[in-house]
């Protein structure tokens, strides 16, 4: 048999039975390989929060899992997640379900018999609730402890580039219990919002306060750095983070249009800094609302988005009036609209 070659440009997504699908799912299948017996292999897409009903295969199936984050679950069995390079081998008339992740979009190829292979459809899946596969923090109860506040004036100053104050509230976090590497981690993180040069100017201004204060024979306390989580895909570790900071799902039409951005939001931001453990997750979105406060009422919607993200995590009403006393009164005024659209 000569070699047949199916460019990816030919494949056309046909729309999944309804009858057998919840949600958005499409498939098209590939050539059938010969073998003993014919194999009929296709792949399968699946939408956020599109899975299949409960069904099984009279010979079996493969599942190789091309892109994406997914759910599997065999009867009896706790929900699995499924991530892109995984393979699962489903025994023969094993009850079962498999689609997306409830925020992630998934997709699988599903290798089977061609000949005498039947699939049984059985009934509707309503998948529990399952606890994000990403660690997420979260506030400790109705209010802000003074080292998570401290963040916040250093945050706008360094967006503002008010070095004067940046070095005040750097002290000043010092005192509060932030670590250097807090600091450090804290600083960074402003840099995908506000930009390498006034991110390298508050990382510059933090390393003088601290050499200026061990001269003076102030030991301030380093902190811990950060786990290395060796080799890991950050941009599959970034969907996951951003999926659960968020609890929407993690594709939109600006990363369809332009795929460098959604690189460097979900690996680089969500993933590869979200994953430096030496500061929390509520600490990272305290740094970026505080620099899109002080970015102004032009980047209101990413402000909304992660105040969203923040109350996810907890904030309340008594926790966001600490930020507002913090700020001056014309952020403070802008943040309540913004706050006020998010709890309509």
């Amino acid at each position: 048999m000569n070699t047949q070659f199916t460019s990816k440009d030919t494949l056309t997504l046909q729309p999944a039975d309804t009858n057998h699908f919840s949600g958005e799912a499409a498939f098209t299948c590939f050539p059938t390989m010969p073998s003993n017996g014919d194999v009929s292999p296709a792949i399968v897409h699946f939408e956020p929060n599109g899975f299949t009903d409960w069904h099984s295969h009279s010979q079996g199936q493969y599942l190789i899992i091309t892109g994406g984050t997914g759910r599997f679950q065999e009867w009896g069995k706790p929900i699995q997640i499924i991530t892109q390079g995984d393979v699962v081998w489903i025994e023969p008339n094993l009850k079962h379900w498999h689609g997306a992740g409830e925020y992630t979009a998934m997709s699988h190829i599903a290798i089977s018999p061609a000949q005498g292979s039947q699939v049984t459809w059985m009934e509707k899946v309503q998948p529990e609730k399952m606890e994000s596969p990403v660690k997420i923090d979260k506030i400790q109860g109705d209010q802000l402890t003074a080292k998570q506040l401290a963040i916040v004036p250093l945050a706008l100053a360094v967006t503002q580039g008010d070095l004067n104050e940046a070095k005040a509230a750097i002290e000043q976090g010092l005192k509060n219990g932030l670590t250097v590497n807090e600091l450090k981690e804290a600083i960074s993180h402003q840099f995908s919002y506000i930009g390498a040069p006034k991110t390298l100017n508050g990382l510059i201004t933090l390393k003088s306060v601290v050499e200026e204060r061990a001269k003076q024979g102030i030991n301030d306390p380093q902190g811990k750095l950060a786990t290395d989580l060796g080799k890991i895909d950050y941009y599959q570790l970034g969907t996951q983070k951003l999926a659960a900071l968020t609890q929407r799902p993690t594709q939109s039409a600006i990363f369809d249009f332009a795929p460098a951005i959604d690189y460097a939001i979900k690996a680089q931001l969500f993933g590869y800094q979200f994953s430096r453990d030496n500061l929390g997750d509520v600490e990272r979105e305290l740094a970026t609302v505080s620099s899109l406060v002080g970015l102004g009422e032009s980047v209101n919607a990413q402000l909304r988005s992660h105040l969203t993200v923040l109350k996810n995590l907890g904030l309340t009403e008594n926790s966001f009036k600490q930020l507002t006393v913090i700020v001056d009164s014309e952020q403070a005024e802008n943040m309540r609209k913004v706050w006020a659209v998010i709890n309509k």
